[in-house]
């Protein structure tokens, strides 16, 4: 039962937030810091993930908060904080295949809308919609 609570939550989550980041192209710092602080208390309460797997965690929403410093933003500082906070209750490897998946659905999206002549290579994507399908692909699979 605990699971399914996580995982309703992580789903809620990535939904509200990528439907922000569809529509005002960023994300709430309120909204951040209440799921963060959820997922942040639920993982010390409730998780049995070793120290070691939380610290692993964590690592993919560093390295992209590392990358949105060092492209001045072509990566997002949401996008990288919402890696951060599933580092809280996801291990690394779930989120780095996760992230890995929803890179692939923005390339091909991209590719897609280039070709239909929708879109320049100037256009800019929000990468939350993608990451929240990598995500449930991996709870699926």
């Amino acid at each position: 039962m605990r699971e399914v609570t996580k995982a309703a939550g992580i789903i809620i989550f990535l939904i509200l937030c990528a439907i922000q980041d569809i529509k005002e192209k960023q994300l709430s710092v309120k909204m951040l810091v209440l799921f963060g602080g959820l997922f942040f208390t639920w993982s010390f309460l409730f998780d049995t993930m070793p120290y070691e797997q939380r610290i692993c965690g964590l690592l993919p929403g560093v390295a992209a908060l590392f990358l949105a410093f060092l492209t001045k933003e072509q990566i997002g500082y949401g996008d990288a904080v919402c890696l951060l906070i599933l580092g809280t209750v996801m291990t690394g490897g779930v989120i780095l295949r996760a992230a890995l998946a929803g890179l692939f659905l923005a390339s091909a999206c991209s590719i897609a809308l280039l070709i239909g002549k929708k879109a320049s290579r100037g256009t800019t994507l929000p990468f939350l919609p993608f990451l929240t399908a990598g995500v449930l692909w991996q709870m699926i699979f």
